[in-house]
């Protein structure tokens, strides 16, 4: 499972570092992709920043067949105070970071690594996901919403999608 969830997060890392180098963030002093998996974070209000992806890994599905196929819901929130400290231009940056995460998660689909380990290994299987659903979020998806550090107006937005995987086959 953590490594389907991992696998996920790379490749989408990897893919906004390519497509906008300057989509970044400040975490602890280090500057990274403004990507991240809120559960692997320090709860920390004060590093949450609009201009980021969060992530957020939800339920766990199992479905029915001759090799067990899994899934995992994934909830990515994001906002935008726009630029320049007035805010008048919060909309266009949030769609700037729409299309971003639509292309970032184009192709739907990734190698399935072990980042346990340096360097990750191949498992020698693959996730996929399906298409974004960018609509409001629905009232029975619990998502660990943080608060926003800023005062500022902001707008903000919510996607989900769900990630496939089968377990990698274990070899004695």
């Amino acid at each position: 499972m953590q490594a389907a969830k991992d696998s996920f997060y790379m490749a989408l890392r990897q893919r906004l570092a390519a497509l906008n180098p300057a989509r970044t963030m400040v975490i602890d002093g280090v500057t990274v992709p403004a990507i991240v998996v809120r559960e692997n974070m320090e709860p920390r209000l004060d590093e949450v920043q609009t201009g980021a992806f969060y992530v957020d890994f939800g339920d766990i599905l199992i479905a029915e067949s001759t090799r067990p196929m899994l899934g995992v819901d994934c909830h990515i929130w994001y906002a935008s105070e726009g630029s320049g400290g007035t805010g008048v231009d919060r909309g266009r940056a949030l769609a700037e970071m729409d299309v971003e995460l639509l292309r970032i998660c184009d192709p739907p689909h990734a190698e399935m690594l072990d980042y346990s380990q340096t360097p990750a290994a191949d498992l020698g299987a693959a996730i996929f996901w399906t298409v974004l659903d960018m609509a409001n979020p629905p009232a029975d998806v619990s998502i660990q919403k943080q608060q926003w550090n800023s005062g500022l107006a902001r707008v903000e937005r919510y996607a989900a999608l769900r990630i496939y995987f089968f377990l990698p086959e274990v070899t004695a």
